[in-house]
């Protein structure tokens, strides 16, 4: 049990351990009805059980109600928090066996305006980009950009913030460029 490093307590880590074993199976049976789905609901319990570990000063008599009830609201949360994830992602994924390359830009495309903004976006600065596309496109939050991309959770932020006023001032120009275009005709 890797879980059982995170304590350095003796006591904490055979209250832990008692807490496992005792409620395991209860905590397994709450992340199903949350995700309906064996192995989801594995991963859900081993978040509870490392949140638990982390709080486990909070963790009371381990045979009361309140305990019982503390680590079945941690096990739906972690649940909750994967379902979650997992229907982000789903709605992010394209099966390209449905949609035909020549249907893409019919699909994804609705005006001029909207391919500019693409076209913005392909031609920000890659460190802007990056980010940018993993915050708003990949929903990932800043700390977990921060870990993939090897920088500082307070560099990501900037980026994010330098990124939205390069294409605020792109959209004004092309904005521009189109009223100028639309007098011209």
């Amino acid at each position: 049990m890797i879980l059982l490093t995170i304590t350095d307590d003796p006591k904490d880590r055979t209250k832990f351990c008692i807490l496992y074993e005792k409620y395991r199976y209860l905590l397994h049976k709450v992340a199903m009805e949350v995700l309906h789905d064996r192995y989801l609901a594995e991963d859900a319990v081993q978040s509870a059980f490392i949140k638990i570990a982390d709080n486990i000063a909070k963790v009371g008599e381990i045979d009361s109600r309140q305990t019982k009830s503390y680590l079945i609201v941690i096990a739906k949360n972690a649940a909750i928090d994967i379902s979650r994830k997992r229907k982000r992602q789903m709605k992010r994924e394209i099966n390209a066996d449905e949609i035909g390359e020549e249907k893409l830009p019919a699909v994804c495309m609705e005006s001029d305006l909207e391919n500019g903004v693409l076209d913005i976006l392909k031609n920000l600065p890659e460190k802007y980009r990056d980010v940018f596309l993993l915050k708003y496109s990949a929903e990932m939050e800043n700390s977990e950009i921060a870990k993939v991309c090897g920088i500082k959770e307070a560099t990501v932020r900037q980026r994010i913030a330098r990124g939205k006023v390069l294409i605020e001032n792109e959209i004004r120009n092309l904005e521009a460029s189109r009223h100028e275009t639309d007098r011209g005709d």
